[in-house]
């Protein structure tokens, strides 16, 4: 089994640690050189510095023969592109993520990520039995017919404006699915900054909607 982590914190070293000990082949994407020295001198993995939202590092890390991803950095939005990045444009069937806002594993769950929990510990099982992950995603997929889709054009006078993601409080249970700008379609980051007349597409909870409305309208 190969599998490779995004995130070098206590989620991800828990998850090292626990798949060396299983006899996996693991890589390790993180964007703190010093941090990944240390782990790598500790456990003797592969090791690869950079950002895990690009291409260009998942390749290195050898994304096109690993059999499962795991996103687990601090940033929701960010595990959330990788996972799609893995499944989309490298068809990595088993994509797992650590959900840090509390409620936003059904979110995760209807926008195609395999399995989002907020326990390092399941995650670990996860990888190891398959079959559960059917049981555990009808589970998540339970309450998607509430979930709404919202089309926000960013006003200028918003407080949103010139902001990055991670600067702004979303909602508990909202995760931003793209970004409209002319005619790009950007994919949401933690440090992608939000610009007047920007069109949000964004999935929310009913009762979020006017929270999140407010934030950028």
């Amino acid at each position: 089994m190969f599998v490779i982590i995004v995130g070098g914190g206590k989620v991800g070293k828990y998850l090292v640690k626990d798949f060396c000990d299983k006899g996996y082949r693991v890589a390790l994407i993180d964007q703190d050189l010093a941090k990944l020295e240390k782990i790598k001198e500790k456990y003797g993995i592969e090791v690869y510095w950079g950002d895990g939202c690009e291409e260009e590092v998942l390749e290195k890390a050898g994304i096109k023969e690993c059999n499962a991803v795991l996103a687990v950095t601090g940033v929701d939005q960010d595990n959330l592109v990788i996972c799609q990045l893995a499944e989309r444009k490298y068809n990595i069937a088993r994509t797992y993520t650590r959900v840090n806002t509390p409620g936003n594993e059904k979110l995760f769950s209807w926008l195609g990520v395999n399995v989002a929990v907020s326990s390092a510990a399941i995650l670990s099982a996860m990888v190891d039995q398959e079959g559960s992950i059917n049981d555990l995603s009808s589970i998540l997929n339970k309450d998607q017919d509430k979930l709404k889709l919202l089309r926000i054009t960013v006003n200028e006078d918003s407080m949103a404006v010139n902001k990055k993601l991670n600067e702004i409080s979303l909602p508990v249970e909202a995760v931003l699915v793209t970004i409209l700008r002319g005619n790009e379609s950007l994919v949401p980051r933690g440090n992608t900054r939000i610009m007047a007349r920007d069109v949000i597409l964004a999935l929310t909870k009913p009762e979020f909607k006017e929270e999140l409305i407010n934030i950028f309208n």
